[in-house]
C-alpha cells in the first residue's frame, strides 16, 4: 500500500459521508425493502455487512428499538469513523462498528437474529466464504437480506460511471459490482450457502440528480480520479462532454432522471 492510499480512503470516507442526503433519496425506498425483508422486530441482533457509512445501520436501529442493536461491519476503518460519527450526531444509541472482513467474521455462531448488506455483496472476492460465514453467525430462523446491483442495462447512468473509471483507473475498481447481476446466480450463491426459502426479486428506483454536477458528486473521488488521469485539459473536456451526451438522453425539465434497478436477495438459515 502507497502512503497516498490511506488519504485516499479517508477523503473518500469524509465524500461518503457527506453525500447521506442524495444516498437516501436515491436508495431510501430499496433499503426500506430490504429491512423489511429481514423481519427486524424489537430486541432483535443484527449483523450489518459492508456498512460503508452506516445509513441503513441507523435505519435499522431505529427498527429493533429497544432492546436490539446492530453491529456494522465493514472493511475499512475510516468508513466506521464516518459511520460512528453521523450515529452519534443522529443520536442512535444501539449502534456498534468493527472493522472486520466478512470473509472471516470475528463472531461466534448463531449470534445474530438478521442480517442485511446494502449494495456491499457482490465486492466481496470471496462471497461464498462470506455468505457462508454470515449463515455461520445467524441463529436457526435468522434471515439475510441484501442489495445488490441488477444488469447493467437496468441502470444506465451507473453503468457509464463503472465504464468509464474500468477504462481510464481499473485500480480505482477492483471488483466488479454487477458480479451478482443474475438473478439465478444470486439465487444459487445463497442456496450454496446453505441458505433455505431463498428469493431474489428486482428492486426499481429512479435516479434523480437535479444538474450533471450533482450527478458527477455521486460518481465521486473514483470518477474524478480516472478523470484526471488524461494528461491534458482539452482530453479531459473530451471525455466530459462524450460522457455528457449519454446523459443528456435522460435530461428534462425537472433534471436528469433515469431509471436503475437492484437485486434483493433473501435467505433463511
Amino acid at each position: 500500500m502507497s502512503h497516498q492510499e490511506p488519504q485516499r480512503e479517508v477523503a473518500v470516507a469524509e465524500e461518503r459521508g457527506r453525500l447521506f442526503g442524495l444516498r437516501q433519496r436515491l436508495y431510501g425506498a430499496a433499503t426500506e425493502r430490504m429491512l423489511a425483508a429481514a423481519h427486524l422486530r424489537p430486541g432483535d441482533e443484527v449483523l450489518d455487512i459492508a456498512a460503508g457509512t452506516g445509513d441503513q445501520s441507523r435505519a435499522a436501529a431505529r427498527l429493533v428499538a429497544p432492546g436490539g442493536s446492530v453491529l456494522a461491519t465493514d472493511i475499512s476503518p475510516e468508513m466506521l469513523e464516518i459511520a460512528a460519527r453521523q450515529t452519534r450526531e443522529e443520536g442512535v444509541r444501539n449502534v456498534t462498528f468493527r472493522a472486520m472482513d466478512a470473509e472471516q467474521l470475528d463472531l461466534p455462531d448463531n449470534r445474530c437474529d438478521a442480517a442485511i448488506s446494502r449494495l456491499g455483496l457482490m465486492l466481496i472476492p470471496q462471497r461464498h466464504r462470506a455468505l457462508a460465514e454470515i449463515r455461520r453467525v445467524l441463529k436457526p430462523g435468522g434471515r439475510l437480506a441484501s442489495l445488490v446491483w441488477s444488469a447493467r442495462e437496468r441502470s444506465p447512468l451507473f453503468t457509464v460511471y463503472v465504464d468509464f473509471v474500468k477504462r481510464l483507473a481499473p485500480e480505482e475498481m477492483r471488483a466488479d459490482p454487477f458480479s451478482l447481476a443474475d438473478e439465478g446466480l444470486f439465487a444459487d450463491a445463497l442456496r450454496t450457502a446453505g441458505f433455505r426459502e431463498v428469493q431474489v426479486r428486482p428492486v426499481a428506483i429512479t435516479f434523480h440528480f437535479s444538474s450533471f454536477e450533482e450527478l458527477r458528486r455521486w460518481w465521486g473521488t473514483p470518477f474524478e480520479g480516472a478523470l484526471a488521469t488524461l494528461e491534458t485539459q482539452e482530453e479531459r473536456q473530451r471525455a466530459l462532454e462524450d460522457v455528457g451526451h449519454v446523459v443528456q438522453s435522460y435530461e428534462g425539465p425537472e433534471g436528469i432522471i433515469s431509471p436503475a434497478e437492484l437485486l434483493l436477495g433473501e435467505g433463511m438459515k
